[in-house]
């Protein structure tokens, strides 16, 4: 997978397709994720098994074959046109999903998690982003919400009650702009397009104002359920500074990115430019805005505007060229945050917010 730039020499020595996810295990590398847990079970057997009850082996088989059947069903949507064959398609091998959970639940085998929760989760888990994103179509909804798929939104429920599950767990900006680098395009039809802009961070579902501005409304304004099990809105806000300043001076030559110069060769994913150059001239005020931007997500926007105010009259000094270079770099930082690989989601809604902050007060001096 190199739409996201060259991989070292070191890893290519090791893999020489460059495809992940890759394990070394006793020596040998494994290049499929369900080889991987399979031999994790077999090498491991002092901790507590996640093989499924003897029993429901052939149970168990089956459910992977239904998988299968899901995973192709939303490859052939989200990768082509549309069409209601390929939704009806989908929504069958859907609902058979939904009635196995319901038959068993709330893991795909009863009460207790297995591997076969853990080979769903990743697909299931991008599903629910990609379909809303780019189909229109939900499969999780926030609490309080009507559904017509309840027992896959109690799997969710169950799996995020696991901290193994808790620290993998992205967020549905992240699958939904990961995923068309890596497979190629996905196609987006127009009932998607309310929930494109509520992802993306531009406008929420009932066009009332930005979808990334403070204050934030809860659960995305109903398209992206909250992390509850996360933490309250102050320890988010306390993740996000921490995460921040803890590499600063990395991160503002990183954002700088934003007014420099496109790395070479590009890369095909639209969010990734591991060459790109940062512009020195800028660095300077985007550290200093960082730097309140930290202060703000620890004490509140209100106890900062007045310092975030002097050093926006200072850009502004700069001149015009200068000023959008700044805000280029605070956006290039915003729509580059990651989940999981930077922080959770409630402390990546923060620090995309409290940036937006930033930059609307600079563009409106």
């Amino acid at each position: 997978m190199r739409c996201y730039g060259d991989k070292p020499a070191s890893f290519m020595r090791m893999q020489p397709s460059g495809q992940i996810p890759v394990a070394v295990i006793d020596g040998k590398v494994y290049g499929q994720s369900n080889d991987i847990l399979y031999v994790l079970e077999e090498n491991f057997p002092q901790y507590k098994s996640l093989k499924p009850p003897k029993g429901k082996e052939l149970k168990a088989q089956e459910l992977l074959r239904l998988e299968r059947q899901l995973f192709s069903a939303w490859m052939y949507w989200l990768t082509s046109g549309g069409g209601a064959g390929l939704r009806q398609r989908f929504v069958q091998v859907l609902q058979q999903v939904e009635r196995e959970l319901q038959s068993n639940g709330p893991f795909f085998i009863g009460k207790q998690v297995t591997t076969v929760d853990f080979m769903y989760a990743s697909f299931l888990e991008r599903m629910a982003a990609s379909m809303l994103y780019y189909k229109g179509f939900v499969m999780r909804v926030a609490p309080g919400q009507a559904t017509d798929y309840p027992a896959v939104n109690r799997w969710f429920d169950a799996m995020e009650t696991l901290e193994s599950y808790q620290l993998t767990k992205s967020d549905y900006y992240t699958h939904c702009w990961d995923l068309p680098p890596q497979l190629g395009g996905c196609v987006a039809e127009p009932a998607g397009d309310i929930y494109r802009r509520a992802i993306d961070g531009e406008r929420l579902a009932d066009n009332s104002r930005g979808s990334w501005e403070l204050p934030l409304e809860p659960h995305n304004g109903g398209v992206e359920p909250d992390w509850i099990w996360a933490g309250d809105e102050a320890s988010a806000r306390r993740e996000a500074a921490e995460r921040l300043s803890a590499n600063h001076i990395a991160i503002v030559r990183f954002a700088a990115r934003g007014a420099g110069r496109k790395g070479m060769p590009p890369v095909s994913a639209p969010l990734a430019d591991p060459n790109a150059v940062p512009s020195e001239a800028v660095i300077g005020s985007v550290d200093a805005i960082l730097r309140i931007v930290c202060m703000a997500l620890l004490e509140g926007t209100e106890q900062h505007s007045a310092a975030l105010m002097q050093t926006v009259n200072i850009i502004h000094q700069a001149g015009k060229e200068f000023q959008n270079g700044v805000v280029d770099s605070l956006a290039y930082l915003r729509d580059r945050v990651g989940v999981p690989r930077d922080m959770k989601l409630p402390a990546a809604r923060q620090l995309r917010a409290h940036l937006n902050w930033a930059i609307e007060k600079i563009l409106d001096a």
